[in-house]
């Protein structure tokens, strides 16, 4: 079988490479051990690295527009215009060319949904898979302004969670939203998600189960290809990486700290992740945070790193803690926290509990607590025996849960019937 993997960025030929990149990296690694075909299809690329997958460039509007008026053509797609004719042309016309019995979507907004319509006008299979809800909610997270789980889904009521500008623009654009998207997820043949909390949230949308394959992220694949290494480990590190955005949880995770640091004083906290775009307010509350309760000292920032690093400072935390303010169905990090015994402080959301038993491999939180954040950040500073012992608890129960050959199988049997 002979797959496309399209994707916005992609590991090697991008610097802006995420978990949902990675996710999409190590299922296509997955397919090709196996004896599939893969070759992948993304944006122009602006990194040197090399590929060990055929990797095919596709063009978006935003390559010819003047600078200035890039960052407005990318709001526009986040929002509702979902067709970039130069894309779908040019993915049409590499279609032609390079067939495929599956063509796997990931996250690939900025190609625009325009390219599953290209798909199908040209008799192929498609699967999506869902890494967050931005396809459901313009904020990605599904919570309504009360911090409640939103069961609207998107619409001109929307504006009430988005930044406050340019309000009647922004309803115009939400008000077709819907029917816009909806078009194209009528096309899909099959949907790949990470949970069966997920799962609900597609059904609760309208999706039909007989559509919807769950199947988890696989073990880190790439930390096999890596020599062996141990770091010691630094019993007062804390550890985050993800991108700097709300759903993430930094600023959460920033409130606990003051709280830490009281009872624990050698505490430290080191961030990973770069910032994101239309993220200027963002950055500006977490400096407000900083400042305002004396972390400059106790917080070290280090930007976006290479999966080799983000292993090297997981092996030497003492905690990784997982702020999440979404309904995340399964978030990367986790997995790789709990394959390397790290001991784990996780916000209780979306498909989380399906993989962590409180107190036994990991510790979960109410993400809009701080406070509950500190309390068990605490209570794995404070007792490293204990922490020890659910570390490899964790990697016992995530060897078996996201077996290569386990989560294959599901994988396998999702191609087989969207290809059938």
């Amino acid at each position: 079988m002979r797959l496309l993997h399209v994707t916005n960025y992609f590991r090697d030929t991008h610097r802006h490479v995420g978990g949902a990149e990675q996710a999409c990296y190590r299922t296509a690694r997955l397919a090709q051990d196996h004896g599939y075909g893969v070759s992948v299809v993304t944006t122009r690329p602006d990194a040197n690295g090399r590929s060990e997958f055929p990797v095919h460039h596709v063009p978006i509007a935003e390559d010819y527009a003047p600078a200035m008026f890039r960052r407005y053509l990318e709001a526009l797609k986040w929002y509702s215009v979902q067709l970039d004719p130069i894309a779908s042309r040019a993915f049409g016309n590499l279609l032609r060319s390079n067939h495929a019995d599956v063509v796997h979507f990931h996250n690939f907004q900025f190609m625009t949904l325009g390219l599953i319509a290209a798909a199908k006008d040209l008799g192929g299979k498609t699967v999506l898979s869902i890494y967050d809800y931005w396809l459901f909610c313009p904020t990605v997270m599904l919570v309504d302004p009360n911090q409640r789980f939103c069961e609207r889904r998107h619409g001109p009521w929307c504006v009430d969670c988005l930044p406050d500008t340019m309000r009647p623009v922004q309803r115009l654009f939400l008000s077709f939203r819907r029917r816009v998207f909806d078009r194209y997820l009528n096309m899909v043949d099959g949907f790949h998600v990470l949970s069966y909390h997920s799962r609900s949230v597609l059904e609760g949308y309208g999706i039909d189960r007989g559509r919807i394959h769950v199947a988890p992220l696989t073990l880190p694949v790439e930390y096999r290809d890596d020599p062996e290494s141990e770091e010691p480990v630094d019993p007062h590190m804390i550890f985050f990486a993800g991108w700097r955005n709300e759903r993430k949880g930094l600023h959460r995770l920033l409130e606990a700290m003051p709280m830490v640091a009281r009872d624990y004083p050698d505490a430290h906290l080191v961030a990973c992740g770069g910032s994101v775009r239309f993220g200027d307010e963002y950055e500006a509350l977490l400096r407000q945070k900083l400042d305002q309760d004396g972390l400059r000292d106790r917080v070290s920032f280090l930007g976006h790193l290479p999966p080799g690093e983000i292993k090297r400072y997981l092996q030497k935390a003492a905690v990784v803690v997982i702020p999440e303010q979404y309904e995340n169905m399964s978030p990367l990090l986790m997995i790789e926290s709990m394959s390397l015994a790290r001991p784990l402080v996780i916000s209780r959301v979306g498909g989380v509990p399906e993989f962590i038993e409180h107190g036994v491999t990991g510790r979960m939180a109410d993400p809009l607590d701080p406070a509950d954040f500190a309390q068990n950040i605490l209570a794995v500073l404070q007792d490293p025996q204990a922490a020890a012992r659910m570390g490899e608890a964790a990697r016992e129960a995530i060897l078996r849960k996201c077996d290569d050959e386990v989560i294959w199988r599901r994988i396998r049997t999702m191609y087989e019937a969207v290809a059938a």
